[in-house]
């Protein structure tokens, strides 16, 4: 059973607080300063000065995150993990590292000065930052090796329509130009156009790499009816699932794709409220998980949440069977949204925990072990995010839509789920929940972190055996009551001296990088002087 621990830490910030997912490091804007603090006891691990311009504007903090092939590393040491991240506005991208402060990298009009940036984020490794411009014009590979950039015309979406190779690096990216969806497969680290190979698709949703790198996955939308179809990392087409309906009768179509980490199961969600389970060994559905308006369950454990007079929440065991509360429209011009919105897979592989659209306030998680319903928690609110504990695959976190700062906890050893209040010193606005690692090697009890463009606190979640345990709460003096040692330490502050990919740079060596690779898709390759 949980209980509550002391907050750890609450400090300032004048954006979304980002958790490093791989060490015990939180980063976050404060004025026009980036802070690096350690999640452990809040010292200020790094403190870079931005442009005051670029420090208001800014939209995106990201951290690397490293790939499912390379999640073993982590045991081996913090020093063994790349820690970077990089920050971006609408038009330009700093990265920085934290195990180097005298090495940075700027990307100025990282988008080329067609659009905006919309979505950024590293690629395979470190040394990769793949930039989305606005109106899916392009998307451009920069190398902070090399100085180069590797741009692709039209692709299909900015956020589900590329996917990184876990065993070799190759990404694939959906591309659509001529009214025809299509896959161009880059070669990794030159990131040459290795192949390229049309889908046998009317308007494909996006695409996703198996964990082995042998299937590649892409579905159609909803319009075309439910149509999954999956290919060889050579681009043959090796099996079309249709959900066990009759291809030529449209159904309501495929809205949720995910792998299993381990490679055992495709999870398809559908948008009648269904979750089609695929052994990878032939595709073929060994399960159909039902998302009904009315449980009644022998297996599942049933969880409500309740709200006293207090404002105290706490959550109590529903009779069944129990109906979820189910979505209501508030506008008679907007539709109400129906499917599986939401699919996860625990890190074992053992459970999954998905959200219907149809019941947005309920948590379903299910058992992969015997294929049947495992627990269900019915809440006040609409679930806004799922998250599975890196370090404890049976331990999820809950983020509700609502002005309380709480979370929510579901642990399968736990006897019951718990809600957990992590005060803001400064609330207001949207807020965020994520996980905090809190050890160099990932151990120990659950972090829980809530943040919003004000401040971030963080919350120790104990188990019941290790009440006992002390934590530290000497920390919760807001940034301004630091000294000026502390604020701006010559020894953290970075040297303006690393790689700088400027546009102007890169714009030098158009002419004569424009013939090395072209195909229908205007694939091009800028070589920076």
């Amino acid at each position: 059973m949980f209980t509550i621990g002391t907050s750890l830490l609450t400090k300032l910030a004048t954006h979304y607080a980002a958790a490093c997912p791989h060490a015990p490091v939180i980063a976050a804007l404060h004025n026009s300063r980036l802070l690096l603090r350690s999640s452990i006891d809040g010292t200020i691990l790094r403190s870079f000065q931005l442009d005051t311009v670029f420090a208001a504007r800014c939209r995106r903090i990201k951290w690397f995150k490293l790939l499912q092939r390379d999640r073993a590393i982590p045991n081996e040491g913090v020093q063994s993990i790349p820690l970077r991240l990089l920050l971006s506005d609408e038009e330009t991208v700093y990265v920085f590292d934290l195990s180097d402060p005298k090495w940075h990298a700027t990307i100025n009009g990282a988008a080329r000065d067609i659009g905006k940036i919309v979505n950024v984020d590293f690629g395979y490794t470190k040394d990769e930052v793949v930039v989305f411009s606005d109106f899916g014009l392009k998307v451009i590979i920069w190398s902070l090796l090399t100085n180069r950039g590797v741009e692709v015309r039209d692709p299909k979406f900015s956020y589900r329509g590329h996917s990184f190779r876990s065993i070799s690096g190759h990404v694939a990216i959906l591309a659509r130009e001529t009214m025809k969806d299509a896959v161009m497969v880059l070669a990794p680290a030159t990131r040459k156009l290795a192949s390229t190979f049309s889908l046998a698709t009317v308007d494909a949703q996006g695409l996703e790499w198996s964990p082995d790198g042998r299937w590649l996955v892409t579905w159609e939308a909803a319009s075309a009816g439910f149509h999954v179809l999956l290919y060889t990392a050579d681009g043959h087409l090796f099996k079309n699932y249709f959900g066990g309906q009759d291809p030529n009768i449209p159904g309501l179509g495929v809205r949720t794709v995910e792998w299993d980490p381990g490679g055992k199961f495709l999870a398809v969600g559908s948008y009648d409220s269904k979750i089609h389970l695929l052994s990878t060994q032939n595709f073929h559905c060994i399960a159909t998980l039902l998302h009904s308006g009315t449980i009644h369950s022998l297996s599942a454990s049933i969880w409500q949440e309740q709200i006293d007079a207090s404002r105290s929440r706490s959550y109590i065991t529903a009779p069944q069977p129990a109906c979820p509360p189910s979505q209501v429209s508030t506008s008679n011009d907007k539709p109400i949204s129906t499917g599986i919105s939401h699919l996860t897979f625990n890190g074992s592989g053992s459970l999954i925990v998905s959200r219907s659209d149809l019941t947005p306030s309920t948590v379903w998680i299910w058992s992969l072990e015997s294929l049947t319903l495992h627990s269900v928690l019915i809440h006040h609110s609409t679930i806004k995010s799922l998250q599975w504990h890196p370090g404890d695959s049976d331990c999820l976190l809950v983020h509700c839509a609502t002005e309380d700062p709480v979370i929510h906890i579901w642990q399968s050893s736990s006897e019951s789920p718990c809600i957990i209040s992590i005060p803001l010193s400064k609330p207001g606005g949207r807020t965020e929940a994520s996980w905090v690692q809190c050890s160099d090697v990932g151990q120990g009890n659950p972090v829980g972190m809530l943040t919003n463009t004000f401040n971030y606190a963080l919350q120790h979640v104990l188990d019941a055996g290790d009440c006992d345990e002390t934590v530290d709460t000497s920390l919760s003096a807001s940034i301004e009551g630091l000294g000026p040692e502390d604020m701006f330490d010559e020894g953290n502050s970075m040297d303006l001296s690393p790689i700088k990919l400027s546009h102007e740079q890169v714009g030098m060596g158009l002419e004569a990088a424009s013939d090395e690779v072209d195909d229908t898709f205007d694939y091009r390759r800028h070589i920076a002087n």
